[in-house]
């Protein structure tokens, strides 16, 4: 427990420092996890995600040592941006209100994965130290790489393999 908040706190520093780059049409967004999923790449995806029969902004997150592709869809709101973060076996929603940012229970109009089945692969202790990551105003580029940190403690390490 105390070895992933450690490497939870040094992700947010990591990401606070900055990022190598900016995130536009064909750039990536590149950065250490310091997880065993390894050095992860955002990328804008070529196949956007659907939402509610809507198209969202969705970007493509890889790390070195996993073999499946990670979506991160991007659903604005008035108030809020709420980020689904989908693979085929997990899925998981990050929100962001008034700079208030962490992982949320995965709402019923974004769930495409049976709610048991999420249960028993989530990681509940990572779940609830993640529910608030930060509560200042970050650029939707930090807050991708805080995901792309933060999301692997979130896999149950017996569900990691499968990944």
């Amino acid at each position: 427990m105390k070895t992933k908040l450690l490497i939870l706190t040094i992700c947010l520093g990591l990401v606070s420092l900055g990022t190598s780059a900016k995130i536009k049409d064909s750039k990536v967004l590149t950065g250490k996890s310091l997880t065993e999923f390894g050095q992860y790449s955002i990328t804008v995806s070529n196949a956007p995600m659907v939402v509610n029969n809507e198209v969202v902004k969705t970007f493509d997150l890889t790390y070195e040592n996993i073999k499946n592709p990670v979506h991160i869809g991007v659903v604005r709101d008035k108030n809020k941006v709420t980020y689904i973060v989908r693979s085929n076996e997990f899925e998981v929603l990050y929100s962001c209100k008034k700079g208030v940012f962490g992982v949320k229970s995965m709402e019923n109009k974004f769930r495409t994965l049976p709610k048991d089945e999420m249960a028993k692969k989530l990681d509940e202790v990572s779940f609830y130290s993640q529910r608030v990551i930060c509560t200042n105003e970050k650029s939707e580029d930090e807050l991708l790489g805080l995901i792309a940190c933060y999301f692997p403690a979130l896999v149950n390490e017996k569900y990691q393999a499968s990944f």
